[in-house]
């Protein structure tokens, strides 16, 4: 019996050592990234003392949490007050705001400029890139018809929404950033709702009926995001039947602090604007229950290949990919990212602009 006691004793200490050794060990191993950036220095010492299943997963860019990951550091960030988006209108809170919150010795990282074209598939003016297993023929899909019908009747058409409506831009062209810089804000008036609001203005001088939800999905969480934009789509087509068209509008990142953020820009009469990706879905067997994802290609093929014939270098390649994001509620349903978060808003807005130019162009044709 005593020799059973001793044993236990000697299994329980053995046990504890080892589980003291690890939690040091985990501690140890954070140091180094921690370190690298000062926010991140409670983080280090909370996730010291935990062992590996629980470990934090710690990002200098927020932009790469996806949406199994929830933003818990939102509220930290956030200078304005949360606007209840679901009641306000789009064109609210125009005001000019200072985003530069920085101390006088503040790091800094570099923005390069640069101009995406020449990747994928080539055909004509524009490029495809092809992520799927899906034998594509361009020229084929775009000889077909989307199953687009507008109406120039006064009821809505197009209905544009934000999954990410935190997504901000830059406000000056400064060819840097600051350690601090968030692109992400509440704040109508300094995301990616002002890119939505040129769009709009464009498709009603053309009379073609919209609706502009700024319905923010990803505040005070990130996770979920797609799941209650869904219900906003759903809630806008039930409500209007005549809907034909589903624009969620993004801005990407490209880039972090050790390689430095990437915006992609091009030029419109001597002004510089940000370059858009359009992304269009795939679900070849099905699994995803997008079926019918060819109607949305079709579309997505006719908006690229307008876009790059009315305002040359305007996309980087169309992103073809096995992604589903919502684009299985309509035939007509695309996700289109506006620049990246070193664009500047000027840049975004005057290309959410030409944009509307150029959705007006394809929409006229399918009359």
């Amino acid at each position: 019996m005593l020799k059973k006691t001793r044993l236990k004793n000697y299994i329980s200490y053995s046990l504890s050592i080892i589980c003291v050794f690890v939690s040091l060990l985990c501690f140890c191993l954070r140091i180094p990234y921690g370190l690298k950036n000062y926010k991140n220095a409670i983080k280090v010492f909370t996730a010291g003392f935990m062992l590996p299943d629980g470990m934090i997963r710690m990002k200098q860019n927020n932009e790469e949490i996806t949406e199994s990951n929830q933003v818990t550091n939102f509220e930290r960030y956030k200078k304005y007050p949360e606007s209840n988006a679901s009641n306000i209108s789009c064109k609210d809170n125009d005001k000019e705001i200072d985003d530069e919150y920085h101390a006088p010795d503040e790091k800094t990282f570099k923005i390069t400029e640069s101009q995406f074209r020449n990747s994928g598939i080539a055909y004509e003016n524009f490029y495809v890139k092809n992520k799927t297993s899906f034998n594509l023929n361009i020229g084929d899909e775009l000889s077909k018809p989307p199953d687009i019908k507008i109406k120039k009747d006064n009821s809505p058409q197009v209905l544009i929404v934000h999954t990410h409506t935190s997504e901000s831009y830059m406000k000056k062209d400064l060819g840097f950033y600051y350690e601090s810089f968030y692109p992400r804000s509440t704040d109508s008036s300094k995301n990616v709702i002002q890119v939505g609001n040129a769009i709009e203005d464009k498709l009603k001088k053309s009379k073609i009926g919209v609706i502009h939800d700024c319905t923010y999905h990803d505040d005070p969480t990130y996770n979920g995001s797609y799941s209650r934009s869904a219900k906003t789509i759903r809630k806008n087509l039930e409500q209007h039947s005549s809907i034909n068209v589903v624009l969620d509008i993004h801005r990407d990142s490209i880039g972090n602090n050790e390689t430095g953020k990437i915006k992609p820009t091009f030029k419109v009469n001597g002004r510089k604007a940000a370059q858009i990706m359009i992304i269009s879905g795939c679900d070849l067997d099905g699994s995803m229950g997008f079926t019918d994802w060819e109607y949305n290609l079709r579309f997505a093929l006719r908006l690229q290949k307008t876009a790059e014939t009315m305002y040359p270098g305007m996309t980087r390649a169309l992103n073809f990919a096995n992604v589903k994001y919502n684009m299985d509620i309509t035939h007509g349903s695309l996700l289109i990212e506006v620049g990246s978060d070193a664009n500047t808003l000027d840049e975004a807005v005057y290309t959410g602009g030409l944009l509307g130019d150029v959705l007006v162009s394809v929409l006229n044709e399918l009359l």
